[in-house]
């Protein structure tokens, strides 16, 4: 899963003369490979092509193949058949669908790319090297072929292999849509962001428990105050933008991640870019700042933005950075640390003590104190929750929270440190902040920091919709427009058609049936997975893999749960035997 980078001066492609010839079965070849990936740390390996596909060639690298027995080779060549049909059948139109060409025929002229299996350093499940992209002439050292590492100690594990691989061929396309069609090249983050993204879209992920994106979640829950935009290769950072590109795509569009790769502006620039491009008002600051609520919260509940919905995100919370409790009368508490630029921190006031003094005054100190802009949570007692924002300056530092001790029960500020927007390095720079808070009988009247308010509960953008939609009624089918995902929806709600069979189950189904919508208009629905028999009681949850898990709870639980009965869509026999059994749920 690494990229490797090189800069050349050229801004010339090359491509090889027009009369290459194709690569046959048992040719041997001479690749160069990275000695920081190769578990040997060699420069030079030596292959055999066994396998070819539509799309495709799989050398292998000849010491591993010759090491092991005949019946081993057998299996090894099936899994390697086996990824080649994923490749062909899925990876590859998937992948060019969403995300636009790679280089084809490139810089070889040939239209398969080279994937070579060898062993590599452990815990690399492959690599893509852009110097493979040009010329003899122009990087010693190259392979002049459109080119994949994969790691061949992980065949055993197909799904794996075929993430490693998915999430390769997403660089090979970035490699062409950005730095060969359009000259420019993405912070490193970002290309990483939608080589994860490229696991999700391919389904990978559906079934959670093993999965990838589990791996990731547990590398962001133990490291969540890790930098976004700063990139050390590290699982760490796989987990801040796996985590952050599902909620992102969730909540505003997985366009907003691809059409990233269609403009001439990097980093957060573009993202700006593409949200605008699809119609959202937002910009990369505020998913930002509503992505550090939702990890503390992760509570949909209130307002879809404040977590995840996903199955196996929906229950995660991280840990505040510091907490400060029983925060009385005349006491002040304080925390010093230092920030780097998009990097999650999360300060819990709760628990105050008995006293009379109900304003909470948080004070800002900085060298760079405007390089920061606070969002922070205000959670009362009713269970509403409201995110504002601060922008402290040298001389508006202080921050007032009125009802403590009332009608608020805790406050999570979240300072970002906002400086760079691109270029971003494995070693970026961090600036100190010092946070004091106290209690205050009164908001002095000479204070001119005024908080905005961001999101609140409930979600005026939900309330506000009038369902259903002009020319989508109920029972329509609908997908956004660059997502592959077909949704049927029933009032505010959608629910996500999980296999192709379901459209043999209804005669008013199909896929000439589907309308293709813009993303801004999905997000209005929200998502739900609950189903009915339409001659029975039972309410189930359907999760992505197809198993359903009986809701045996009282209607009481139902309605105190969040859950809303005109979410729950009614199916037939023929759906409803689809779906496997699953556990029960029980609250």
């Amino acid at each position: 899963m690494k990229y490797l980078r090189y800069l050349f001066f050229a801004t010339i492609f090359l491509l090889l003369a027009a009369s290459v010839s194709a690569d046959t079965l048992g040719q041997n070849q001479q690749f160069f490979i990275s000695p920081q990936y190769d578990a040997q740390s060699r420069t030079l390996v030596s292959a055999t092509l066994i396998a070819t596909s539509d799309h495709a060639y799989f050398y292998v690298e000849d010491g591993y193949w010759n090491s092991i027995s005949p019946n081993m080779r057998s299996q090894v060549l099936n899994r390697i058949t086996s990824l080649g049909r994923e490749f062909d059948s899925r990876i590859y139109p998937i992948e060019t669908q969403f995300f636009g060409s790679e280089p084809n025929p490139g810089v070889d002229n040939d239209s398969r790319i080279t994937i070579l299996l060898s062993p590599l350093i452990e815990n690399a499940g492959g690599y893509f090297d852009t110097a493979n992209e040009y010329n003899k002439e122009q990087a010693p050292g190259t392979n002049s072929r459109e080119m994949i590492y994969l790691n061949v100690m992980a065949l055993n594990d197909q799904k794996r292999m075929d993430g490693f691989l998915g999430h390769e061929f997403q660089h090979l396309i970035s490699f062409n849509q950005r730095e060969k069609l359009r000259n420019v090249m993405d912070d490193t983050w970002l290309n990483e962001l939608r080589s994860q993204y490229a696991v999700t879209l391919l389904g990978y992920d559906d079934d959670f428990t093993g999965s990838d994106l589990e791996k990731r979640l547990q590398a962001f829950i133990g490291s969540s105050s890790d930098s976004l935009t700063e990139w050390k290769n590290l699982p760490a950072d796989y987990g801040q933008i796996s985590l952050f590109g599902e909620y992102l795509a969730e909540h505003w569009s997985p366009k907003v991640i691809t059409d990233t790769l269609k403009t001439s502006s990097v980093g957060i620039v573009s993202i700006n870019d593409t949200l605008k491009q699809n119609g959202f008002s937002d910009s990369f600051l505020d998913v930002f700042s509503q992505w550090t609520a939702a990890n503390i919260l992760n509570d949909t509940s209130v307002n879809p933005k404040f977590g995840y919905t996903r199955d196996g995100l929906r229950t995660f919370h991280i840990a505040p950075t510091r907490t400060f409790s029983n925060l009385g009368d005349d006491i002040t508490l304080a925390a010093s640390d230092t920030i780097k630029d998009w990097q999650g921190r999360w300060y819990d006031v709760s628990q105050f003590a008995n006293g009379g003094k109900g304003v909470l005054k948080i004070n800002f100190s900085s060298p760079s104190v405007a390089s920061f802009y606070v969002s922070y949570l205000v959670l009362k007692n009713d269970g509403s929750q409201i995110l504002s924002v601060f922008n402290p300056a040298i001389d508006s530092s202080a921050l007032y929270v009125s009802g403590i001790g009332t009608d608020v029960k805790e406050v999570v500020f979240m300072p970002i440190k906002r400086d760079k927007i691109s270029g971003f390095t494995s070693d970026e720079v961090a600036i100190p902040l010092t946070l004091s808070v106290e209690r205050i009988g009164a908001i002095p009247q000479e204070a001119t920091a005024t908080p905005t308010p961001l999101l609140s509960t409930p979600s005026p953008t939900i309330n506000t919709v009038n369902f259903p939609l002009a020319n989508i009624p109920d029972g329509s089918l609908i997908r956004a427009n660059g997502d592959y995902k077909v949704y049927v929806v029933n009032g505010g709600w959608r629910r996500h058609i999980i296999s192709s069979k379901i459209f043999s189950f209804y005669p008013q189904f199909g896929f000439d049936k589907v309308k293709i919508i813009s993303s801004s208009v999905l997000a209005q629905y929200r998502e739900s997975d609950l189903i009915r028999y339409q001659a029975g009681t039972k309410v189930y949850s359907i999760d992505e893999s197809g198993e359903k898990h009986w809701l045996n709870i009282s209607a009481g639980q139902f309605s105190n749960s969040g859950r809303a009965w005109d979410s729950i869509f009614i199916i037939n026999s023929q759906e409803l035997n689809l779906y496997v059994t699953g556990a029960n749920i029980s609250e």
